[in-house]
C-alpha cells in the first residue's frame, strides 16, 4: 500500500504487560497510576507498545508495555531510540530564541530581513511575515505536505521543500489566524543556517543537545532511513494489517521533524527548558506567550515552538507532540513538578485530543 505524506506528518498533539525499570522515583510520581495509564492505552489500543520516562532532576523512573520488536517478542530498554518527530520544533526554537538573546534575530522582524527574496508566491510576501509569526504557525505558508504528496525516497533539502510549499498559494494572511503548519520550521531552520554560516541540524546541536548533554539526540545523516540501536520499532495499521513502517526517510521533514532521541533525553530537555536553563527567561516568557490552537478542544494553546497542554484537574503543562509514521509521542513538564516523556509505537486513532491516551498518561502524573 503507498503511504502519503499527510499521514505520515501531522500537526497533532498529541499491554500486555507494563514493567518498570526505577532509578529512585520522583517525588511526586504517582508510580501506579502512570503505570496503569501506559498499560491501558496499549491494551484497550491494541498498540505494538509504548514507553514512558518520568525525571526529576538526575531521579529518573522509566516505564513500558508491549514491545520494541513485536515479530522478535523483544521489550523496551533504556535508552530506546524512536522519532522524535514534531517535538523537533522545540529545539528548532529553542535555537533561535538564543539568538535572539543575542540580539542576532528579532522576533518582530521580517523574514525577508534575513532571507531576502526567497519567500514569495501567490499571496506570499516576505516582507508581511514575521520570525514571530512563523515560530507560532501565524505566516500564513501553505503546507509542503499533503495527502495525497508522495513521501520523496531519495535525501531532500530544505530549500526543495520550501519550493514545493511556495508553488501552493497563501493560506491566510500573515496575523490573522494560526494553523499548524511544517512549512513554517523549514524556514526557521533557513534562517538559523542564513543568521549562523552554519548548517541548523550544527546549530541546534551545538547549541541545546550538546550543552544539555543529550547524548542520544542526533539529526540522522541524509539518506539514513534506519535508527540507531536499541531502537523501536514503528508500526501502523494497512489495510487493516500491523505493518512496520519504521524505515523513513528522514529529511523528508527536516527541521519540522527529523529529529531521533529517546524519551530519558526528551523529559531531560523539556525540563531544562521549562526551568529555565536552555533559553534566558526574557526568552522563555516570549515562547509562553500561546495564541489558541484551533481544533484542539480548548485544551491547548501554542507559543513559540511551545505549547500549554490544559489538563482536567486545572495544572498547565508545557508540552510539545511529535506524529510521524509509527511513532507517536510528546514530552511535557508542569512548573515546579517532573518532566515527562511519552512514545506509543502506532497511531492511537482517537478523533480528539481529550480522548488521546498520551493526555490521558500525563493526567495519570500530574493530576
Amino acid at each position: 500500500m503507498a503511504t502519503n505524506v499527510g499521514s505520515v506528518h501531522r500537526p497533532i498533539l498529541f499491554a500486555l504487560i507494563a514493567f518498570l525499570v526505577a532509578v529512585a522515583a520522583p517525588a511526586h510520581a504517582d508510580v501506579r497510576a502512570v503505570d496503569a495509564a501506559l498499560s491501558r492505552a496499549v491494551e484497550t489500543g491494541d498498540l505494538p507498545g509504548g514507553v514512558v520516562v518520568v525525571r526529576n532532576g538526575a531521579d529518573v523512573i522509566r516505564y513500558s508495555a508491549g514491545h520494541s520488536d513485536v515479530d522478535a517478542g523483544i521489550p523496551f530498554e533504556p535508552d530506546t531510540h524512536v522519532r522524535a518527530a514534531s517535538i523537533t520544533k522545540t529545539f528548532v526554537a529553542a535555537t533561535v530564541m538564543q539568538l535572539v538573546a543575542e540580539g542576532r534575530v528579532n522576533l518582530d522582524a521580517p523574514i525577508e530581513t534575513y532571507l531576502p527574496g526567497r519567500i514569495h508566491g501567490d499571496g506570499i510576501d516576505g516582507n508581511a511575515i514575521t520570525v514571530r509569526q512563523l515560530l507560532r504557525h501565524q505566516s500564513g505558508l501553505p503546507e509542503y505536505f499533503d495527502d495525497v504528496t508522495a513521501i520523496p525516497t531519495q535525501p531532500v533539502t530544505a530549500d526543495q521543500l520550501l519550493d514545493s510549499a511556495l508553488a501552493r498559494p497563501a493560506q491566510f494572511a500573515p496575523g490573522t489566524q494560526m494553523k499548524y503548519t511544517n512549512t513554517n520550521y523549514i524556514v526557521v531552520g533557513l534562517l538559523i543556517e542564513a543568521v549562523t554560516g552554519r548548517p541548523a541540524t550544527d546549530e541546534v546541536t551545538r547549541r541545546v543537545i550538546a550543552p544539555l548533554g543529550l547524548r542520544e539526540t542526533y539529526f540522522p545523516a541524509p539518506g539514513d532511513t534506519g535508527l540507531r540501536a536499541p531502537f523501536a520499532h514503528g508500526y501502523e495499521r494497512e489495510d487493516g494489517v500491523r505493518t512496520d513502517v519504521t524505515d523513513f526517510n528522514a529529511s523528508a521533514t527536516g527541521m519540522s521533524g527529523m529529529l531521533v532521541s529517546t524519551n530519558e533525553d526528551l523529559s531531560a530537555f523539556i525540563g531544562a527548558l521549562v526551568d529555565g536553563r536552555v533559553v534566558p527567561p526574557a526568552q522563555l516568557r516570549e515562547m509562553m506567550q500561546t495564541v489558541s490552537m484551533p481544533n484542539r478542544d480548548g485544551a491547548m494553546s501554542y507559543g513559540l515552538g511551545l505549547a500549554a497542554m490544559s489538563l482536567p484537574c486545572g495544572v498547565t503543562a508545557w508540552a510539545h507532540g511529535g506524529d510521524l509514521l509509527g511513532y507517536h509521542s510528546v514530552m511535557a513538564k508542569a512548573p515546579g513538578r517532573e518532566a515527562i516523556s511519552v512514545t506509543l509505537t502506532q497511531d492511537p486513532d482517537v478523533a480528539s485530543v481529550s480522548e488521546d491516551p498520551r493526555a490521558d498518561i500525563l493526567t495519570a502524573l500530574y493530576c
